[in-house]
């Protein structure tokens, strides 16, 4: 059963909060689905255990299975086709650009509430500590880690691009130890190595990172730290590579940041070997 069919079916016992929750839970469900109870009832402005209450009403063992079934309704409404059909049929007069500037303004705020300076700043310094840091990124999502990639070569640290079959990955994580760092960045759906690479990082000690988006929550195995965010206004209209290149570029700038004595320094190195080179 959908979300949708157990409200109907268990409308009569629901509340004036329950419908305030539902309303708010619906109206924006690709934000929805990263939010927590208390936040979510907060959201709606009704008490935050109403989220809890709710969930086992419509016969959730709590509000985490409600949240992972509303995680899965929208991923499946993400075929690219309709996706792109929603998008254009929603804009009016064919101002594209003007409708597009105002959803990347939408996915950016959501970004603001879907993730912590905390959650930086503890990227940041894993990627720093680390030995070594292995980026993985298939399809859409290999510009992206490119892009982070050489920002951290910059920064004087050591990548090795984790792209392509599963066999070239596999031949590049031969010697992946304790001390390494994984950063996978998967969106809309797991990739096929998406698994066997984060269960060989666990094996070896090695520590991870997911950068993603309504697809995070739904990866097995969970890395150790996860940066997610709807990357629309919605899941089921068009998704925006602005969303993912924010966080990357949040987390070099905060490695900036809190590690400004190290990182100025190779920079300073590198603007000289620049000279020399030219």
């Amino acid at each position: 059963m959908t979300i949708l069919d157990r409200i109907k079916a268990h409308s009569r016992r629901l509340t004036d909060a329950d419908q305030k929750l539902i309303t708010t839970m619906l109206e924006n469900r690709a934000e929805a689905a990263f939010l927590s109870g208390p936040q979510l009832s907060q959201r709606a402005t009704v008490h935050e255990a109403t989220a809890t209450r709710l969930a086992q009403k419509l016969g959730y063992k709590g509000f985490p299975d409600l949240r992972a079934q509303l995680q899965r309704e929208v991923l499946d409404d993400q075929d690219a086709a309709n996706r792109m059909r929603r998008s254009v049929s929603k804009v009016e007069h064919g101002d594209y650009l003007t409708d597009l500037i105002a959803a990347e303004i939408a996915a950016l705020e959501t970004l603001a509430r879907s993730v912590t300076q905390a959650d930086m700043d503890a990227a940041a310094d894993l990627i720093f500590a680390a030995r070594r840091v292995f980026i993985f990124g298939q399809g859409h999502a290999q510009s992206v880690a490119g892009f982070l990639q050489r920002r951290l070569d910059r920064f004087g640290m050591t990548t090795i691009q984790l792209t392509g079959r599963g066999r070239d990955i596999a031949e590049r994580m031969v010697s992946m130890d304790a001390g390494d760092l994984v950063v996978a960045l998967a969106f809309r759906k797991q990739p096929q190595s998406y698994g066997p690479l984060m269960r060989h990082a666990a094996r070896v000690g090695a520590q991870s990172i997911l950068i993603s988006d309504l697809a995070g929550p739904l990866m097995e195995p969970a890395a150790d730290l996860m940066l997610a965010a709807p990357r629309g206004r919605s899941g089921s209209e068009f998704q925006t590579p602005t969303i993912p290149f924010a966080i990357v570029n949040a987390i070099v700038l905060t490695i900036a940041g809190r590690h400004q004595r190290q990182v100025i320094g190779r920079l300073e190195k590198l603007s000289e070997l620049f000279n020399d080179f030219d």
